[in-house]
């Protein structure tokens, strides 16, 4: 299998292993995610994270942090230790389950998960970088039928803030059925998959054989890509 343009649409996160790592490296992947929360499946200690990892990537890729929440002490000092090591601020980007307080405090680019109440005052300066959107979501907005009218409404009350740097990402289940027309509806520029136990042998080991194979079965999917 050889990479094409579409790997670096792809974004890759829970990632806490270097064959993992290099796999997606090698097929031109860009945008990989850690997730530093201790409840989660996927969680990575940063010595993992700073010693085993970080030395795999480059200045272009993108480095997505995921915290539970913004007021965890772990996120400066992560900040902090990126910087030691040479990790440029343009490189990385946040995401919190829960924001407390204003994300721009933090200095560098956020993204914000997307839900019906959310604040709109969080969307504004320079580090904001756009949403998150669980795919989820979409697929019962369309089942209800109320699609076109959730993203007509959406881009209206979001125009201001989502100027051209913003992205719009997306997060889609290894399993999950997605309809192409998705990508009429909406200017997605990134899917972005976990690693879980759908692509997992046990336990956080991956099978990376089964992951190649599910990222090249949707870069096959003709109709996803003509509208991706």
């Amino acid at each position: 299998m050889y990479p094409c343009e579409m790997d670096h649409k792809f974004k890759i996160e829970g990632i806490y292993d270097q064959r993992t790592l290099k796999l997606l490296k090698s097929r031109s992947v860009r945008d990989f995610g850690f997730n530093f929360s201790p409840k989660s499946f996927n969680f990575i200690q940063e010595h993992v994270f700073l010693n085993e990892l970080i030395p795999l990537l480059d200045p272009l890729d993108k480095i997505y942090l995921n915290f539970s929440r913004s007021n965890d002490p772990m996120i400066g000092k992560v900040l902090e230790d990126l910087k030691k090591v040479g990790i440029q601020s343009s490189s990385l980007f946040l995401e919190c389950d829960e924001w407390v307080g204003n994300p721009s405090d933090f200095g560098i680019h956020y993204f914000l998960n997307y839900y019906p109440e959310i604040d709109m005052q969080k969307c504004v300066g320079e580090f904001f970088s756009g949403m998150i959107f669980k795919f989820s979501f979409f697929e019962d907005l369309h089942q209800r039928g109320i699609l076109n009218n959730f993203i007509a409404n959406f881009y209206t009350h979001f125009k201001k803030y989502l100027t051209e740097d913003k992205k719009i990402i997306v997060k889609i289940e290894w399993n999950d059925n997605v309809f192409p027309s998705l990508f009429d509806y909406l200017d997605i520029d990134l899917m972005s998959f976990s690693i879980n136990s759908q692509i997992e042998v046990c336990y956080r080991n991956v099978d990376l054989k089964k992951l190649a194979n599910e990222m090249e079965m949707i870069k096959q999917n003709k109709d996803l890509i003509d509208n991706f």
